[in-house]
């Protein structure tokens, strides 16, 4: 006798029965057990197929009378099918009453697991950053760099600066997996980019402009 997956393989191949007959017989292919026996009712029938209960009960009759299954009334207990799909759709030939038992109740399947909300960003975000934020605030390590080269800004510059950083990188749309670490190279650039503009400005005197191409630089990382 056909069993789990052969069964169900078996009960796609037969010809020549309607959509409703095979969705029914389908339904019942899936739900046997090892004998390949199993006893749904009709409304569990409609349920599963989505059909109505007319329907339901006129492809049970067709299924039956064609050989594809056998139909077994037990009073006051429903019915049991038991499954046996034929190839070639042609009418059985007084099938005989199989004297059937029915399996032990099937255990209640553990009810699926809720869905989890997600704590993490996607790779792709992950990987992309994000762009500044509007509230930034730098946060340099004691002794670092950085704060050695904060110290030394004259009252105001702090606030300005920060106000440069967050403008230029929203206008450009700069995405950053570390925003302390971007502050952290702006203000090393700054540090550099004024120290060889005060050089410049030693070599040529302060009365004359910045050449062309060390303010284009210097405007572009947001400092002119």
């Amino acid at each position: 006798m056909l069993t789990g997956f052969d069964l169900c393989r078996a009960a796609v191949a037969v010809e020549g029965i309607s959509a409703p007959e095979q969705s029914v017989l389908m339904v019942l292919a899936i739900m046997a057990d090892k004998q390949a026996q199993c006893w749904p009712s009709v409304a569990m029938l409609v349920a599963k197929t989505k059909l109505s209960e007319r329907a339901v009960q006129n492809a049970v009759k067709a299924l039956a009378l064609a050989g594809h299954m056998t139909r077994t009334e037990r009073p006051g207990r429903g019915v049991i099918y038991s499954l046996h799909p034929r190839i070639v759709c042609t009418p059985a030939q007084d099938a005989p009453v199989q004297d059937v038992r029915p399996a032990g109740d099937a255990p209640t399947p553990a009810p699926p697991a809720p869905n989890q909300p997600r704590t993490t960003k996607p790779k792709k975000e992950r990987e992309r950053g994000s762009r500044v934020p509007i509230n930034f605030a730098p946060e340099p390590a004691s002794g670092s760099i950085t704060a050695a080269v904060m110290a030394e800004w004259p009252p105001g510059t702090l606030a300005e600066q920060v106000e440069h950083f967050v403008d230029h990188h929203t206008t450009h749309g700069t995405l950053s997996l570390d925003w302390q670490a971007s502050w952290r190279t702006w203000v090393k650039n700054w540090k550099r980019f004024n120290g060889q503009r005060a050089n410049h400005h030693q070599r040529r005197g302060t009365g004359n402009h910045r050449s062309t191409e060390m303010a284009d630089a210097y405007r572009d990382l947001g400092f002119g």
